[in-house]
C-alpha cells in the first residue's frame, strides 16, 4: 500500500511539473472514437461537417452514426494511434468542414497536427480555385467579428498541384484582405499519400492597433526531422487587436473549409494528432513533437 501512495505521488508530482512548464491546453488524435475531446476551459468540437473519425478500415463516428466500412481504393491508415478525421469531398462537392470552439480565449495560441494528402490528389481547375485550409478568429469570422480573423488558403496550377497562402482581416468587421506568400504546397504526383506536420502561430497585437500582431506558419513531411521544418509564412508586424467586447483573444476556429474547384473525383483528406498550446511548438524536446507513444491516448490537457 505504501508503495502504491508512493506512485501515486510520483503520478501527481509528475503532472504538476508537468502543466508547470507549459503542457499543451490538449492533445486529440481521436483515439476515443468519437468527437468528445474537452478540457477544463471547455474546448468543443463543433457537429461533423462531412467529416469522421475512421481506423484504417471503418468509419467509427459521425454525428453518432457508426461502423461503416471502408470503401474500396481509399487509403486511411492514420500517423498515430489507430484513428484519424477524415474530411470527405465528394465528387463535384465543395464542402467538408470541422470547426472547433477553443473555449477559452488566448492571445497567444499555437497549432500542431498532421496532413494526409489525398492519393488521388488533384487540385480543382475550375474559377475562382482557392480551398480553405485553416482559419482563427476570436469574435466572429471575417466581417462578422470586431475582432481579426486568419485563415490560410491553398490555390491551384494546371498539373493540379497547389500553392498556400495567408490573409487576415485586422477587425472592425471588415473582410479578409488579400493573399500573401503564395509558397509551393503540394506538388502532383509526387506528394500523394504524404503525411505532412503543420505548426501555425498566431498573437494578437499588444495593445489596440499597435502593429506587432504574429502570423506564422511551418510545415514539414514525415520523413523530415523536426529541424527541418520549413517556415513558410512570416509576418510579424499585423494589426491583429482584441476586440474590446466579446472573447479577449483567439476563440474559434475551423480546418480545411469549403473548396471553391470543386474535386473531379471523391477526394479524402485525413487529419491526425492535434496539439493546441499557449507554448511555443518547435522544441524537438515537446512532447506533443517527438517525445510521444507509438499509439497515444487521446488527452485532455487544462494549462
Amino acid at each position: 500500500m505504501a508503495h502504491l501512495k508512493h506512485l501515486t505521488a510520483l503520478a501527481l508530482t509528475s503532472l504538476l511539473a508537468s502543466m508547470a512548464n507549459g503542457a499543451p491546453l490538449i492533445v486529440d488524435s481521436f483515439e476515443s472514437g468519437d468527437m468528445s475531446a474537452t478540457n477544463g476551459d471547455g474546448f468543443d468540437w463543433h457537429p461533423n461537417n462531412r467529416t469522421s473519425v475512421v481506423t484504417a478500415e471503418r468509419v467509427v463516428y459521425n454525428n453518432g452514426e457508426k461502423d461503416v466500412a471502408i470503401p474500396s481504393g481509399r487509403d486511411w491508415d492514420p500517423k498515430h494511434g489507430e484513428h484519424s478525421l477524415r474530411f470527405r469531398y465528394g465528387a463535384g462537392d465543395h464542402m467538408a468542414e470541422q470547426r472547433f470552439n477553443l473555449g477559452g480565449d488566448y492571445e497567444d495560441i499555437w497549432f500542431q497536427y498532421w496532413v494526409k494528402v489525398p492519393i488521388n490528389y488533384s487540385h480543382g481547375q475550375s474559377s475562382p480555385n482557392n480551398h480553405k485550409f485553416f482559419a482563427l478568429w476570436m469574435d466572429g469570422y471575417s466581417y462578422k467579428g470586431e475582432g481579426p480573423t486568419v485563415a490560410w488558403e491553398f490555390w491551384g496550377a494546371s498539373d493540379g498541384s497547389s500553392r498556400l497562402a495567408f490573409h487576415y482581416s485586422e477587425g472592425s468587421s471588415t473582410i479578409m484582405g488579400g493573399h500573401q506568400g503564395r509558397a509551393d504546397f503540394i506538388s502532383v504526383p509526387d506528394d500523394r499519400g504524404r503525411w505532412m506536420e503543420i505548426t501555425i502561430h498566431a498573437k494578437a497585437s499588444s495593445n489596440g492597433q499597435s502593429n506587432d500582431g504574429v502570423i506564422e506558419l511551418w510545415r514539414r513531411w514525415e520523413n523530415e526531422s523536426p529541424s527541418q521544418r520549413m517556415l513558410m509564412h512570416q509576418k510579424t508586424d499585423a494589426v491583429l487587436p482584441i476586440p474590446t467586447q466579446g472573447p479577449q483573444g483567439w476563440h474559434a476556429g475551423y480546418f480545411m473549409g469549403w473548396a471553391n474547384a470543386a474535386y473531379a473525383k471523391d477526394t479524402e483528406w485525413l487529419v491526425d494528432y492535434i496539439t493546441i498550446s499557449t507554448e511555443p511548438l518547435l522544441d524537438s524536446g515537446n512532447i506533443a513533437i517527438s517525445n510521444v507513444a507509438p499509439n497515444p491516448p487521446t488527452l485532455s490537457i487544462d494549462n
